[in-house]
Formats: C-alpha cells, structure tokens, sequence
C-alpha cells in the first residue's frame, strides 16, 4: 500500500515474513539532464562518505556498526528521461535479535541525518572543502578507470553514437569532462533542488507494520513539493541510415558493438514476447548468438544482447578478432533473420521460457530485485509482478517472437579494434 506523506512524497510498504532484516529505499526521482548528470554522481560519493554528525568515513561506519551491521550506501541511475537518486539501508529486523531493538526508527533517523544534514564549509551553502576535493578526484578516476574496460568503454562509445551529446548518451555516472570543473557550491545547488523539489518514493521491505513504517518515515521531514512533469520512456526516432564508427588501439581482442532501435516499452503490450526474443537471440546461454556465433563458428570470444525497455533499444556486445569483424557482422545478421522467419526449434523455445521464468522468480531472493521492481511500476505506471511475469512468458507464443524480431532495424555499428 501507498501513503503520501506529503505533496510528492510517498511511502510504500512492502510487509513479508520473508526476510529478516528490513530494507529501505529512498529515491529521488526528476527529469534526467546533462547539465546535473556529473554533479548528481559527485553529490552520490559526498552522501555516502560524511555528514554534519558524521564527518569522516570512520565515524559513519562506527554508527552502522552500532546498527548490528547496517548496510548503507547511495546511488545514482536513469530509466529513459528520467534520473534517480537512491538511498539504501538494510538493518537486521530487532525483532529477531536477543534485545530487541528499534532498528527501523533508528534506520529512518540515520536516513535523516545522511539526506538532510550534510557536511558543509562552515555553514556556508557549500560542500565541505577537503572532502568535496578528495571525492571529486575518486569520481575523476573512477572514470579514467572506463578506459581500462574494454568491453565497457566500447559500449559506452557505442551508446554515444547512436544518441549523440543528448543524456540518453551518456551513463548515470556523467562525464569526464565536467568533473573538474565542478565546485563546492554548484553541487550544494544540485542537491538543494534535489531534495525539494524532485518526487520522493519511500520503500520499507520486511516483517514490519505499516503504522510503525509510517511513523519511522516521517522523520525524514520531506516538505511539499511539486515535481516536474517528465515522460519516463526516451522515444528515440529510427535512424534513416546506419551509424558506423571504428576505433583503433592497441589490444588483443576487438569490440564489436550493434545498437538497434527496438520500439519497446517495458510492460506494454509486446514486453513479454521482446522478453522470449532476447533470450532467443542473445540473452540467455541458449540463444542463437551464443550457440552459434561463440560456439558453432568459433568467431567471438562473447556474444550477447540486451534490451533497454526505456530507450527502445536492442544492444548486441561481442569480443572478437578483428579481422574478422565483418564475417562477425554477418553472422549475427542471419541469427536475427533466422528470429524473424522462426527458424528455431520449439525445444529452444521452451527452454528460453523457462529459463526466464526461473531467473525472475530466483531473484524474489534479493530485497533489492524486490524494491527496484517495485520501483519500476511506480515510476512507469504499469505493473510487472511477478505472477504477471510467469503468466505473460507463458503466453508468448512463436509467431509473437517472430513479430517482435521484426522490429528490430539496425542502427549503429561501433568496433573499436587494433
């Protein structure tokens, strides 16, 4: 059930037996945007090391030490055109431990210091000196270190061909290039209008009553706020002729990366038939691209695919030699092709079905899975359960398959090769 707490605050309780720690989420939810991206990362990395009350990583891992062993960390990532700031903290359930403590009211409270009360200059509208440049050298190089993974930058770079200098472009963590030229204060702006005027969803998962989730959550203090009006799905238009590009450094295995336009959207009508595709095509270790192109024809070192159900997008990553990019291609092709005209047999079918619906059902295990999918429904306004899940795979038949291969139109080539 969902309670507003305030005008574009609200909290959902998510009460089961199921686990005995209890999991909260905050997250920060607005219009994703270039010019904030980097900064937002940045002010992740500040909210997650200092606070006024807790100004050094030392003195806040003492207190979540003094929670039995809390886990607390932050977050920052994007769904389409929109951006969220997320606040994680997991606290065993005191209801299971010899003294019985009120974790979940000191969980909120520690919540409320980390999001309300961070680690200024003095008193002045600005981050603390000394540890806003200390993080904004980790953030530095953290992403220089993108460079170092090959298989990361080359889809990275693959992403920003296809969508060019647009957010859609670029990952959660932002750019490079901004991080130096980030101030103290500038940040201290980005997380001002953060916390009073971007939408608030509040998640509390575990043996735990609403009314006492509800008052825990009121210490947060979250005024009234009235969010901007954002769609969450990034409508990209299909390209009229294909993006090539080719990079060259010195290495031993080649990168080829294909971005489709995949007209998509999760939990509409054709999410679960694009579901069945992916794991046909190369989402799961049965599909074609991992039998056929890595095994059958030796001719990558991986292949797989991916959907991003928020920017209707089909992603197809390989390792390969790089002479041999353009058989590569080709062969990739004729899988989506063979997709497309149903050349696959039923026992493959099957197996891909029930391959999905046993990963969706085994990560019930995970609180976060939980909460995030959660999350997802809120923020897209369908609802993606998991008996809708199991019943919505089932229903895929074939023919819906070889339908929804059909929408895929290549759009993006990205080979970076030495």
């Amino acid at each position: 059930m969902t309670i507003d707490l305030a005008a574009g605050v609200h909290l959902t309780v998510l009460p089961t037996t199921q686990f005995k720690t209890i999991s909260t989420l905050v997250t920060f939810s607005s219009p994703a945007s270039l010019s904030t991206l980097t900064a937002r990362s940045l002010l992740a990395d500040l909210l997650e090391t200092s606070t006024a009350a807790y100004p050094t990583q030392t003195d806040l891992a003492s207190v979540l030490s003094d929670m039995y062993g809390a886990n607390y960390s932050t977050n920052v990532t994007k769904n389409g055109e929109q951006a969220q700031f997320q606040f994680a903290l997991t606290v065993p359930n005191g209801r299971y431990l010899a003294d019985q403590p009120d974790l979940l009211t000191a969980g909120f409270d520690f919540l409320n210091e980390v999001i309300n009360r961070p680690l200024l200059q003095n008193g002045l509208p600005a981050f603390d000196s000394v540890t806003f440049a200390r993080q904004q050298h980790n953030l530095a190089v953290a992403l220089r270190a993108v460079d170092e993974d090959k298989a990361l930058a080359a889809r990275l770079a693959a992403q920003r061909l296809h969508f060019g200098e647009v957010v859609a472009g670029y990952p959660s963590a932002g750019r490079l290039s901004d991080v130096a030229s980030l101030t103290a204060s500038e940040v201290f702006n980005v997380y001002q209008q953060m916390v009073t005027d971007d939408e608030v969803h509040i998640y509390v998962l575990g043996d735990v009553e609403e009314a006492s989730a509800r008052t825990a959550a009121t210490k947060l203090q979250l005024p009234d706020r009235t969010p901007a009006i954002s769609g969450l799905f990034y409508h990209n238009k299909p390209a009229v002729s294909v993006k090539s590009a080719v990079k060259h450094e010195s290495l031993t295995q080649a990168k080829l990366d294909l971005i489709y336009h995949f007209p998509v959207d999760y939990g509409q009508a054709l999410y679960y038939p694009a579901q069945v595709f992916n794991g046909l095509f190369g989402g799961t270790p049965l599909s074609l691209l991992f039998t056929n192109v890595r095994e059958k024809h030796s001719l990558a070192y991986y292949a797989n695919s991916s959907v991003n159900f928020f920017n209707q997008t089909l992603t197809v990553q390989t390792g390969i030699d790089g002479r041999q990019a353009e058989q590569v291609q080709s062969i990739i092709a004729q899988q989506l092709a063979d997709l497309t005209e149903g050349r696959f047999s039923d026992q493959r079918f099957h197996q891909v079905q029930e391959t999905l619906i046993n990963a969706r059902e085994a990560a019930q295990d995970s609180p976060r899975v939980v909460i995030g999918s959660q999350l997802l429904d809120d923020l897209s306004g369908q609802t993606v359960s998991v008996a809708d899940w199991v019943n919505g795979i089932n229903a895929v038949t074939p023919a819906d398959v070889t339908m929804v291969a059909r929408l895929a139109t290549l759009a993006t080539v990205y080979l970076l090769t030495n």
